[in-house]
């Protein structure tokens, strides 16, 4: 990997970390979790956290956020989350079904 695309990596994921950071109150017991979605052209298209334990995830929030006119550029787009994505059921099911 090169360093641009470290420095693009680190970019994101910081993003992911400020986002994270808006569920500090609320989604507890649950862990604080931010994802940015990230066009081709390095644009974000949609980002999201973790609002409430028992409401969406952070990707989920992030891939409801993706306007209209963006969501062609979905399936060639990389998403970064603070946290792997949740594969299990528990209050929110995994959201496999919309990546």
């Amino acid at each position: 990997m090169n360093n641009n695309q470290l420095l693009t990596d680190e970019k994101f994921m910081r993003r992911c970390l400020q986002l994270a950071r808006n569920g500090r109150q609320n989604a507890k017991p649950n862990p604080m979790v931010g994802a940015v979605i990230v066009s081709p052209d390095g644009r974000i298209i949609g980002e999201g956290y973790h609002v409430r334990c028992g409401e969406g995830h952070a990707e989920v929030n992030a891939f409801a956020s993706v306007r209209p006119e963006d969501e062609a550029l979905l399936h060639e787009s990389t998403i970064y989350v603070s946290l792997e994505p949740c594969s299990h059921f528990g209050k929110t099911p995994p959201c496999a079904d919309l990546i």
